[in-house]
């Protein structure tokens, strides 16, 4: 019988006619290959390097509930072209996985409400039953039983592929009960699920001290979190399945192409930081943290409905410790024809933001909806809530922020009514980053182009309500501004307050570092770091401190604080044409082609097509071979780099710029060499001389310095900045 997180293994003998693309999926009992995707798999030659000549293999699974009974099939040969399907189906396991109980209340998580008395209490069933929550002060008597309301969702309610097709997976019932009338900084015990068929273990949380200017808080941020197995299972990516399906064996040209390729073009399987991340912070107890916020690219499922079980499972013993509040990113939200702002992206698989909005109960207020360009009737994705001396407000940048549109009408709405005796620092939570070192560029939803509309929209909005800061992810990097208007640092006001917002970017979460960021950033940059982590921030009547923490080493990454004093009030509207009168004559934008324009992909597919090509060339063979000889011989590769991006490694393994680096490195031994030997074409090498090769040199110079700097990018020589202070830095920095 399978209860959740089940270890099962399963054997492979006398098999006839091994290959080395043979694998071992996991299906729904009733599934047909020919329907649905495997929830996930292996491959028979990763347990046994000798399969393909024994016909033998031993994998080790662990099972999740998913709410129905379970079967392993067995395929050969697996391909692109053949996929996991009726064609290469040979056979199913000996028996079923039987659920020892499809009731199991799992997925636990708490939310906040418009009212800071209240705390939402939210966990998946198979059933609907009768589900409640109990709770009270103490773990061993409950005082109070709150009855739990429940929905769900279906496959009609996607706009497209795979999610409402052969991604979906059915959700199971979402229940959300919400507790009332809790007294502040008190210390609650609960437990959810149904007194028939099965209550969870007990969970507590803290409650946050009175929303007022005299209190503190506590709180998390990050953004772009992901998932990973626990058991180093490959789940189907719709998007990927070329380079997922196509198994090419280690040492062979074209495995190294596959990984210079998986992490040159960025790539989107698993996130293998995501549960290291996820478990660093549920043990982080340096302070009584009250709030986690997650800034969009929750569980990067895209449409693959399994995954969202398995970020589920993965956030739950962090989830349940404090309330969670999140902004939809782009993997959440974007599909054409579904109302969003770019309108060609697929990123969510044709989720359109129906699990995020369904899974997680957030104070959006459903009384104002909008219409979408095709007249569709839309409930919004924005909302505002307060604790202890913070305003926070939540929007996405996945939906019109326009001048004018019903969201940018809530931002300045809801800024203006702030009030600041009461909630003397505003923050401000979104997902695409208003500025950025990346340099993503060419199109209207790069992360150049959209800071720069950001900028466009709401920079004046920002600077005249005097937000101190903003909290976004989408660039998988830690990167911090200084107090900043029109790229300008400005000085601190009269009072000593910061003259203008912090932009700070928390991406690092879990999905593969960006590591393709500006190689000379602008000096509105006080601090760049590739490394994965999370920030931790606190907040009273005149500080706001935060600390960026290293997941993998446990190491402070950044610290830095802003301040006001006792009595600080608003300085009224600003005069924003003097605060940038400076702009024109001290900022040249064409100084920084990166910043401004930002690289098109085409322009890495043109640099890198000639690395491609040696690689696997027939005619000249000697530098592929050598590439591949490095390549294989670097472990970091081979075990770590490859299976840690796509979570293979199940157990919270990070990529680092060690191992990025350990990729990179012999690609760019072979553009050099090619570049040396002429045969890289003018304009290939122009592309290349700009920007590509001092980015690559910079990755090196990184890697080089990581054991003294963990992943340290940038850092300004500001030890003091603008408005605000920086702590001491590290000892050792790269790229300084």
């Amino acid at each position: 019988m399978i209860t959740n997180r089940t270890p099962v293994q399963v054997t492979l003998s006398n098999v006839s006619a091994p290959t080395g693309a043979d694998a071992v999926g996991l299906y729904f009992s009733d599934g047909d290959p020919d329907m649905s995707r495997p929830l996930k798999w292996k491959w028979a030659v990763d347990s046994n390097p000798n399969y393909v000549k024994t016909g033998r293999a031993t994998l080790n699974f662990n099972i999740l509930n998913q709410r129905q009974d379970l079967a392993f099939f067995f395929f050969s040969n697996v391909s692109a072209s053949t996929s996991f399907s009726n064609l290469t189906y040979v056979g199913r396991g000996s028996q079923n996985l039987t659920l020892a109980n499809p009731n199991e209340p799992l997925h636990g998580h708490l939310s906040l409400t418009s009212d800071p008395t209240q705390m939402v209490v939210q966990w998946t069933t198979a059933d609907t039953g009768t589900p409640v929550v109990m709770y009270g002060n103490s773990s061993s008597a409950w005082t109070s039983t709150v009855p739990a309301l429940t929905k769900t969702y279906t496959a009609s309610d996607f706009c497209g592929e795979p999610a409402n097709t052969t991604g979906y997976v059915d959700p199971g019932m979402l229940h959300y009960a919400t507790l009332s009338n809790l007294s502040y900084s008190t210390r609650y015990f609960y437990q959810y699920g149904d007194k028939s068929t099965g209550l969870s273990e007990v969970y507590s949380f803290l409650t946050a001290e009175p929303v007022g200017a005299a209190s503190t808080v506590h709180f998390l941020a990050m953004a772009d979190l992901g998932h990973t197995t626990l058991d180093s299972a490959d789940e189907y990516d719709y998007d990927e399945s070329d380079d997922v399906l196509n198994f090419d064996p280690e040492g062979t040209p074209e495995r190294a192409d596959d990984t210079i390729q998986m992490i040159i073009y960025d790539n989107e399987y698993q996130q293998g930081a995501s549960r290291g991340t996820v478990n660093a912070m549920a043990a982080d107890h340096t302070q009584n943290w009250t709030l986690t916020l997650l800034n969009g690219d929750v569980s990067y499922a895209r449409g693959e409905q399994t995954m969202w079980d398995v970020f589920m499972d993965q956030f739950e013993v962090l989830a349940t410790q404090a309330p969670v509040m999140l902004v939809a990113g782009n993997h959440e939200r974007d599909f054409p024809n579904s109302g969003d702002r770019y309108g060609t992206n697929i990123d969510s698989g044709g989720e359109c933001g129906v699990p995020f909005i369904e899974r997680f109960d957030l104070p959006y207020d459903t009384s104002k909806p909008w219409w979408d360009d095709m007249g569709v009737k839309r409930n919004p994705l924005w909302y505002s809530f307060e604790q202890g001396p913070i305003h926070f407000l939540s929007f996405t940048t996945e939906l019109d922020f326009s001048p004018g549109s019903p969201q940018y009408l809530f931002i300045t709405d809801d800024l203006a009514a702030v009030n600041r005796s009461i909630t003397p620092w505003v923050i401000v939570n979104l997902h695409r980053p208003i500025y950025t070192t990346s340099s993503s560029g060419g199109s209207l939803s790069s992360v150049t182009g959209v800071a720069a509309d950001l900028r466009a929209a709401l920079e004046d909005v920002f600077y005249k309500y005097q937000v101190d800061l903003t909290i976004a992810g989408h660039d998988h990097i830690y990167e911090r501004t200084c107090p900043v208007y029109k790229k300008i640092c400005q000085p601190n006001n009269g009072d000593g307050s910061a003259g203008g917002p912090v932009h700070l970017v928390v991406g690092n979460a879990g999905y593969e570092l960006s590591w393709f960021a500006n190689p000379s950033p602008p000096n509105y940059w006080d601090k760049i770091v590739l490394e994965h982590g999370y920030s931790r921030c606190t907040a009273n009547q005149t500080t706001l401190t935060c600390e960026s923490i290293s997941s993998v080493t446990g190491k402070s990454l950044d610290e830095w604080a802003l301040s006001k004093p006792m009595d600080w009030t608003p300085a009224g509207v600003k005069n924003m044409t003097a605060a940038a009168a400076s702009f024109n004559t001290i900022y040249d934008p064409m100084g920084n082609v990166v910043e401004i324009f930002g690289l098109p992909g085409a322009n890495y597919t043109a640099v890198f097509g000639p690395v491609y090509k040696a690689f696997v060339s027939s005619t000249d063979n000697s530098i592929g071979e050598a590439t591949i000889t490095q390549l294989t011989a670097n472990s970091s590769m081979t075990h770590v780099l490859e299976r840690a991006v796509n979570g293979n490694l199940g157990t919270g393994t990070a990529d680092t710029m060690v191992d990025v680096w350990g990729v990179l490195q012999p690609a760019f031994s072979v553009l050099m060499s090619l570049i040396n030997s002429n045969s890289v074409p003018s304009s290939v090498l122009q592309s290349a001389e700009a920007t590509i090769i001092p980015m690559f040199e910079k990755v090196g110079q990184v890697a080089a310095a990581y054991n003294n700097s963990s992943g340290l990018w940038y850092e300004s020589n500001r030890t003091s900045t603008a408005g605000s202070t920086s702590m001491p830095p590290a000892a050792a920095t790269a790229g300084k």
